[in-house]
């Protein structure tokens, strides 16, 4: 039988031993069990031994907490992860489209489009570095200083067609022409630094999250 909070942690502490955010979720479990303990103890009037009865049958032993919190890192990891890498991809894949468009449909509309996007590159790429920002934040937030681990796989998942495509232009297996008129040798090499910046900056983004978590 469970007869303190500190035992109760400590059983938890043991459960969520593999988990990414242990840490945390026991320093938010001491201050709920804290108060748990209090309200019980004052509104029935009994010990705290008496009172963990009651928290236990209201929360759950720790091996099923600890359940919990495993199956739901799992699951929202997961979701956070394939969320920015299609949410990337999709950049990716809209900037493919639109390029086979220009060159293989004779649309008024597409040219437009094409020479518009292709006057405004430093605001792409703004906007793009800030994809990345979010991205860091997001992950800080959601899972706080454990989520780090979670950031880097994210990264490198996300960043690989990027690079990709980045390589078959730098040694012209694609034709640098197919880009004309944004990618310019100057323009490539603003590229190839931002994908460079694109790390810290989720980086940046992940510890201020990590200030927001909850």
């Amino acid at each position: 039988m469970i007869s303190s909070k500190w035992e109760y942690l400590e059983i938890l502490r043991v459960c969520l031993k593999n988990h990414e955010r242990a840490e945390d979720i026991l320093l938010e479990y001491e201050q709920h069990l804290t108060d748990l303990l209090e309200e019980i103890c004052t509104s029935q009037g009994i010990s705290e031994i008496e009172a963990m009865e009651h928290v236990i049958t209201r929360l759950g032993p720790p091996k099923d907490m600890a359940a919990l919190y495993s199956e739901e890192l799992t699951v929202t990891a997961s979701k956070t992860k394939w969320i920015f890498f299609f949410g990337n991809f999709f950049f990716f894949a809209a900037g493919l489209i639109l390029t086979l468009f220009y060159h293989s449909i004779p649309s008024p509309t597409v040219k437009q489009l094409w020479f518009f996007l292709t006057s405004i590159p430093f605001l792409l790429i703004f906007l793009y570095l800030f994809y990345w920002l979010l991205l860091g934040y997001e992950v800080g937030k959601e899972f706080g200083l454990g989520g780090k681990k979670l950031l880097k796989r994210t990264f490198y998942i996300a960043v690989a067609p990027n690079l990709f495509l980045m390589v078959t232009v730098v040694f012209h297996i694609i034709p640098p022409s197919v880009f004309a008129p944004l990618l310019t040798s100057e323009f490539t090499v603003v590229c190839i630094i931002c994908t460079i910046l694109l790390y810290p900056i989720s980086i940046l983004g992940f510890c201020y999250g990590t200030t927001k978590s909850i």
